[in-house]
């Protein structure tokens, strides 16, 4: 019985405490720790070491770098459905209108006729354009939407979804892009801006997108959190210099203008920014002779200027 008694209490005595079994796991994992890292320097380099066990260092840059446009480097001058194709020989893009400031669209196709769109061309989308393209590599449609004259969302909303049909199908028939000119650019809009946007981007499909933006909003910074927002769901951005006055009597034999070239400098920020492109009206002949003079890269001239800048325009003579 004594011994019976021993044997148990002796086989009780060699088991291992749970808290000191958990610490002889640890030291273990320490231990197979530091030999597989002892390893892993021996066999790595001290930099491919570095970022496997800590990740890649990245350097913080306080200045935003400038913002890269998926559009660049198109020249494109104004061209109108209707006109002779083989005027365009030689023009590697052009500009062409897709309605007037006024909403008046400017060729008659499927879309038009059935939605009930006010045009006063009869011509044919497709068979001009394919025309054109056949000349061209390259098409601009240059469009002013007018589902912001309304007031109410609902039917902002409504005209926002025609207007996409009108530019799905321009797309469609073999425009390369479309830009968007008189948008209300104020940080109020941002929401309805946005909102538009999407809508057309949705409609287009893979079709670049750009927004104009005139030099007085873009200039304004107060509005740079719209153009972020813009930038993020548009391929390109564009700074509208249509609504600029510039001395068209101080063009040298060359092209150069000094006044037109003060202008363009006080661009060069926001085009840097925004990998912008520069768009001037076809009256403006010395920003035109004078980009060109400078080989600028990336400019867009257009044939029809917002009818709201021409309203102002003439209501700030009319008080004078």
């Amino acid at each position: 019985m004594l011994g019976k008694r021993f044997r148990r209490r002796h086989a009780h005595a060699t088991r291992l405490h749970p808290v000191a079994i958990v610490g002889i796991c640890l030291a273990l994992a320490i231990i197979l720790t530091v030999v597989v890292g002892n390893l892993l320097r021996g066999l790595l380099d001290d930099e491919t070491y570095q970022k496997l066990t800590q990740g890649e260092e990245t350097e913080t840059n306080e200045t935003e770098p400038p913002r890269t446009s998926n559009v660049r480097n198109v020249n494109a001058y104004p061209f109108a459905l209707g006109e002779n194709a083989e005027n365009a020989v030689g023009m590697t893009s052009v500009s062409i209108p897709i309605n007037k400031p006024d909403g008046t669209v400017l060729y008659t196709s499927d879309v038009t006729v059935g939605l009930g769109l006010s045009s006063t061309e009869n011509i044919a989308l497709q068979e001009t354009l394919g025309e054109i393209g056949a000349f061209v590599p390259y098409v601009s449609g240059v469009f002013y939407p007018q589902a912001f004259v309304q007031e109410r969302p609902d039917a902002r909303y409504a005209v926002a979804n025609v207007e996409s049909a009108l530019l799905r199908e321009f797309s469609n028939a073999g425009g390369s892009e479309i830009l968007l000119c008189g948008l209300p650019m104020t940080l109020d809009n941002t929401d309805a801006v946005l909102e538009y946007v999407e809508i057309v981007r949705f409609a287009v499909g893979q079709t670049p997108i750009g927004v104009a933006v005139p030099l007085s909003v873009a200039s304004n910074t107060e509005n740079w959190e719209l153009l972020a927002h813009l930038f993020e769901v548009c391929d390109f951005l564009a700074i509208d210099l249509t609504a600029e006055i510039t001395d068209e009597s101080d063009l040298d034999d060359t092209g150069y203008s000094p006044a037109a070239d003060a202008l363009l400098s006080r661009c060069a920020y926001f085009v840097s920014q925004f990998d912008a492109r520069l768009i001037f009206s076809e009256s403006q002949t010395a920003l035109i002779s004078t980009a060109v003079l400078q080989a600028r890269p990336d400019f867009q001239v257009i044939r029809y200027v917002r009818e709201v800048q021409e309203q102002e325009t003439e209501q700030e003579t009319t008080d004078e």
